[in-house]
This record gives C-alpha cells, sequence and structure tokens, in this order.
C-alpha cells in the first residue's frame, strides 16, 4: 500500500501539471528534512512521469563547519542514490558585508541565481523546491504584517515559472513523520531556531499561540486562504491585463497613456490593478507600486481637475493630460518615430521604433458572425485593402474618414478631439493602403475601408502591445 505522503505529493503534481514526461528536474536539496524527504519522494516517481533528477546546493558559508558538513551530507546522499549534483560554495563573507537588504533576502536571491544556473546548465525544464503547508501559512502570517495586497497574500504559488513545489499540500508534520518511517536521513540547520529571523519568531511562536489560543487548524486555514487568494489574484491579473489594453490611447518605449472615461467605469479593485500593471510595463525591473502610490494614481484619475503630478520610484511621473493619464519614466518624453514597413498578411509584423505588433488573418465573411472588433482588433474588407499594406507613424497633412463618418478628417483634429497629446501622437501606428490610410490604431477604422454586405473576405488585424497582451 502506497504512502498516504506520497500519494499527495502525487496529487500535486497532477493538479498543477508540474511534470511531464522526459523532463529533467533539478531538485534544490539543502539536506534539511524537507528536501531530502522531497528528493525521495521524486525518486519514486521518477519512473512514473519518466523524468531524470539532479541535484543542486548552495552552501552558503554562513554557519561555519555546520555549513561545510551539510554540503558533505548531499554529496554523499546522491552517490548512494546515485543521482548527480553540483555543489557551489558562496562566499558567506561578502553575504555578511553587503551594503544594503537583509541577510536571509540576499542569500535567497543568491539561491534562485544559483538555481537557474544549474538548471541552465541540465538543460533543466523544472527547479524543484520543499516548500511545504506550514511554509505557506508562515509566508501569509509574515506578508499580512508586512501590509501586503492579495498577490502577497496569495503565499508560495505551487508553480511559477520552472518552479515546482510538490510538497506544497503536505504539512511539516507529515514531511517528518514520513522522514521517520522511511528512515530517511537529514541534517538540521541550526539558524532555525533562531528567534533573530521574522520567519522563526513567526513560526516558533506566533503560530503555535494562534493555534493554542485561536484555531488548532491555523495553518490549514491560512494555505487555503493562500490557496483561494492566489488563484483569484491570477484571475484579476488577467481581467486587468485584458482592460488594460482596452483602455490604452498609445504606448512608446517610455510612456503609457490611458483613456480616462474607460478607465473610471471600472471597479476599484480592477482599477488599481490596471494601474499597478500600467506602472509594470514601464518600470520593469523596479519594485512594484505601494498601496499608496496606486491609491494617489487613483484619486489623479477619478479627481476631474486635478493638477500637478505623482512622482514614484524608478522615475516614475503621473499626470492627467486632457482625458488621459499618462505614466512616463525618465526626465523627459522620449520619442522614436515609428520606422515604415509592409504589414505582413497572413502573419506578425514587429513595427520598428514602437512597442506595437499588429497579428493579421484572412477570413471568409460567413466568420463575421463571430468576430468582435473593438480598438485592437479591425476588421476590413481585404478586396479593398488588397494585401499589400504597410504601417507608418503620423505626417503632417494625413487626413481619413473616420468610421461612421462620410467626410475626411485630418488626422491632427482627430488627436486633438481624441485628446492625445502632440508628444504621443507620432507613436500611434497607421495601417495604409495604397497611400490611404485604413486604420488608426487603438482609435478607428477608416469607412472606406469597413466590412460591408458586400465583403467576401476579410482581413482581420489585432494590435498587441509588447508585454501587455497574451
Amino acid at each position: 500500500m502506497r504512502d498516504r505522503l506520497l500519494n499527495k505529493a502525487q496529487e500535486t503534481i497532477d493538479r498543477h501539471r508540474m511534470l511531464a514526461a522526459g523532463e529533467t528536474i533539478v531538485l534544490a536539496v539543502s539536506g534539511g528534512v524537507d528536501s531530502m524527504v522531497m528528493l525521495h519522494l521524486l525518486l519514486c516517481l521518477r519512473t512514473r512521469y519518466h523524468t531524470s533528477l539532479h541535484v543542486a546546493h548552495l552552501n552558503h558559508d554562513l554557519r561555519g563547519t555546520e555549513s561545510a558538513e551539510a554540503a558533505d551530507f548531499v554529496r554523499r546522499q546522491c552517490e548512494v542514490y546515485q543521482i548527480p549534483v553540483t555543489i557551489m560554495r558562496a562566499d558567506g563573507r561578502a553575504l555578511r558585508d553587503r551594503e544594503s537588504g537583509s541577510l536571509q533576502a540576499a542569500a535567497r536571491d543568491l539561491r534562485y541565481r544559483f538555481l537557474e544556473q544549474v538548471a541552465d546548465e541540465q538543460g533543466a525544464d523544472r527547479i524543484a523546491l520543499g516548500h511545504h503547508r506550514d511554509d505557506q501559512a508562515e509566508t501569509v502570517l509574515m506578508n499580512l504584517l508586512r501590509g501586503s495586497g492579495v498577490g502577497g497574500l496569495g503565499g508560495i504559488p505551487p508553480v511559477r515559472g520552472r518552479i515546482i513545489r510538490p510538497l506544497i499540500d503536505c504539512s511539516r508534520e507529515e514531511i517528518e513523520k514520513y522522514a521517520r518511517k522511511e528512515g530517511i536521513p537529514y541534517v538540521e540547520d541550526s539558524s532555525n531556531q533562531s528567534l533573530s529571523y521574522s520567519r522563526n519568531r513567526i513560526r516558533l511562536e506566533l503560530l503555535p499561540e494562534l493555534a493554542k489560543r485561536y484555531n488548532p487548524r491555523v495553518v490549514h486555514a491560512l494555505a487555503n486562504a493562500a490557496t483561494i487568494l492566489e488563484t483569484e489574484d491570477a484571475l484579476l491579473d488577467g481581467m486587468a491585463d485584458k482592460e488594460l489594453c482596452a483602455v490604452l490611447i498609445s504606448r512608446s518605449r517610455d510612456t503609457l497613456m490611458l483613456s480616462i472615461p474607460r478607465t473610471v467605469t471600472f471597479p476599484s479593485a480592477l482599477r488599481w490593478r490596471i494601474i499597478r500593471r500600467a506602472a509594470e510595463e514601464l518600470r520593469a525591473g523596479h519594485p512594484g507600486l505601494t498601496f499608496q502610490q496606486t491609491l494617489a494614481i487613483d484619486r489623479l484619475l477619478m479627481t476631474k481637475d486635478a493638477k500637478g503630478a505623482i512622482h514614484a520610484p524608478g522615475r516614475l511621473r503621473v499626470r492627467r493630460v486632457g482625458d488621459g493619464i499618462v505614466l512616463a519614466v525618465g526626465e523627459g518624453p522620449v520619442r522614436g518615430r515609428i520606422v515604415p514597413c509592409p504589414l505582413v498578411v497572413p502573419g506578425v509584423t514587429v513595427i520598428p521604433g514602437s512597442s506595437f505588433s499588429l497579428r493579421s488573418e484572412l477570413l471568409e465573411r460567413r466568420a463575421m458572425d463571430e468576430l468582435a472588433p473593438d480598438a485592437w482588433t479591425a476588421l476590413l474588407d481585404a478586396d479593398r485593402t488588397g494585401l499589400q499594406l504597410h504601417v507608418r507613424g503620423w505626417e503632417g497633412g494625413d487626413r481619413f474618414v473616420p468610421l461612421g463618418m462620410s467626410g475626411r478628417k485630418k488626422l491632427q483634429d482627430f488627436f486633438v478631439d481624441a485628446k492625445v497629446p502632440r508628444d504621443q501622437r507620432g507613436s500611434v501606428p497607421l495601417v495604409v493602403s495604397d497611400g490611404r490610410i485604413a486604420w488608426v490604431v487603438g482609435f478607428r477604422v477608416d469607412e472606406r475601408f469597413k466590412v460591408a454586405d458586400s465583403t467576401r473576405r476579410v482581413l482581420r488585424v489585432r494590435a498587441a502591445t509588447t508585454g501587455i497582451l497574451r
């Protein structure tokens, strides 16, 4: 009869689709009970999933002899199991003498970089970590005490990129019981008992107190809450990405403009998330906005006569311009004109000098009933446009016939009416057919190229902005 913990780990792997046949897995093994049990379980399951295992151990050199002994222990166990292993020793003195940040955070970042490096060297598809349900509960409490949002309260995700956590649904008690039952050796990390670290204080003092005085199953309750919040966080992120595309007026390398009339219609939770997602697009590599910074930008968005600008870390500036909110990084706008290029039909066109790409496809007229045009999707009469289209930026004297109108309108006047700032207009792509504008991307199709009853073939062109559309 199979052990309950083995079954639970397998259910977690299958539910989250952590493994596929033929994959190579790098296992982060510290030598502690969690990682040693994980190693044992994946050894038992490797035939089922047809996987190859490679162990990685980072000696942080922070505990002197104890650190070295842990590294030797992991090496010996891998010899017993006949599993290849990569062991690296870090510069413990450099970690202690760092100029800023906590020692734990610096060690964690180094560990993740090491694991990614080993995975790259081994051509690994997955990196397995030994986090379990008690770790999940501790993380939720830590983030709650720090004032984290839903993302932080979602705790530790079972899967993130190529990182997987097969034990995330297992408790520490179950893991230790399994180790005793199977006679799995492991080493103790003395730093886990130090109350100098906030996580240890939560594990050794706060959680036992909560279990004793309020809820004996507090770990289970917090882990369940993390699961719910993590899935809802992913759902809201997906909604925010979609709506960000719908409210986006223009996008350049360092500037992003959102439509105020469209954005204000959303519930506050979704509006805040759109603001944060927009800031993330511009400030890649910088920490996200704090809740207070998000609220300040939201007040600017929602207050009709608001003046001035909001400044946030990462050189982010936010201001109102007409009916738009402009988020910009740097000291000032740096605009590069869109470089003219052919539109690939069918196929994907990455527009030089722009953050946009265009995907085009030819469809039969009968497919129209299933198509839904929006600001970022143009449906055009393919016989009117022809297939020799190109993309360029705004030029002086440009005119077109906005959908629903009968006469030509200066594109400059159209931009003025749409509240597009002057310094943003050159970054709006135009799809052009035989010298005539067929689509002002993100705004309006030309009346002359619209799909009509006589249309036989439909040219659908969809715009995507780098890093936003999926």
